[in-house]
């Protein structure tokens, strides 16, 4: 094997699993995020090998370095400052350069901490989308949240201290009442998770909710019916398109696509009506 993805704490160091360990003593060189934050997990399991910066600034320039130390047999562990790597963590580009280069690679599974939120949140989670951190760009960020307040399943996203009042109140313009929850320290003393209506966790940041750690929010799905979108059903605007020219399996596929619908559904509909 190559590259071990290897899972690290994300606050609580007894979540270190032994085979992670095992894997950061093992292998020639540890690439991590930031090496002064590794380091405090290195030594604190009197791992002594060698840590190598990787992260957004320098990837492009080393990678083809990386690449060929494998091909020579050489193996490395690819961390983060905290969590899984690769979630919105830089990695996904050496590995699927990996893949072309037909190199092996592994996952060592390690904590989360959106899926800790989404199980800890009381809010469906049968389905979800993780959105990660809202864009930076003011307009890009508007058209997100306008994406995530009428997604038809729960969302999930990272936020900072410093910008936690700025997206809590996005989400409170959008619909104060939905239904939302606020983690934050997650594994940590202080560990929290709060779940109200929008609004109310607005009001409750800065006091009942402190400003500080790493939070995660959790949004309910909107309850509106996509079809209310729409002026036609489904099947209307599978024969609307079909009639301007398009193929009955394209149509259906678009059609599927733009209204969250499952293909065969609409497929085997189409069908049974013709």
């Amino acid at each position: 094997m190559h590259l071990y993805i290897t899972g690290t704490p994300i606050g609580n160091l007894d979540d270190m699993t032994f085979r992670a360990v095992e894997t950061l003593k093992s292998v020639d060189a540890i690439l991590c995020e930031d090496t002064r934050n590794t380091r405090k997990l290195t030594t604190h399991f009197n791992i002594d090998t060698p840590l190598f910066a990787y992260h957004d600034h320098n990837k492009t320039e080393i990678e083809d370095k990386l690449i060929s130390d494998m091909k020579r047999g050489k193996t490395f562990a690819l961390v983060s400052d905290a969590g899984m790597p690769l979630v919105s963590d830089p990695g996904y580009e050496l590995v699927r350069r990996m893949q072309d280069e037909a190199l092996e690679f592994c996952v060592i599974p390690g904590p989360s901490a959106y899926l800790s939120a989404v199980v800890a949140s009381g809010i469906p989670s049968f389905q979800f989308t993780f959105f990660g951190f809202l864009p930076r760009s003011p307009k890009k960020k508007r058209e997100t949240m306008d994406e995530i307040m009428n997604h038809r399943y729960t969302s999930v996203l990272y936020e900072s201290p410093h910008k936690i009042k700025e997206t809590m109140k996005l989400i409170t313009n959008h619909d104060p009442h939905r239904e939302t929850s606020i983690s934050r320290e997650i594994t940590k003393k202080f560990e929290q998770h709060v779940r109200a209506e929008a609004s109310e966790l607005l009001e409750m940041l800065g006091t009942d909710i402190p400003i500080k750690g790493e939070y995660v929010i959790v949004i309910a799905p909107s309850e509106e019916e996509v079809v209310e979108a729409f002026e036609t059903t489904p099947l209307e605007a599978v024969k609307a398109l079909i009639e301007a020219g398009e193929k009955p399996n394209r149509a259906i596929k678009d059609v599927a696509n733009e209204r969250g619908l499952k293909r065969q559904d609409l497929y085997d509909a189409y069908h049974k009506e013709k």
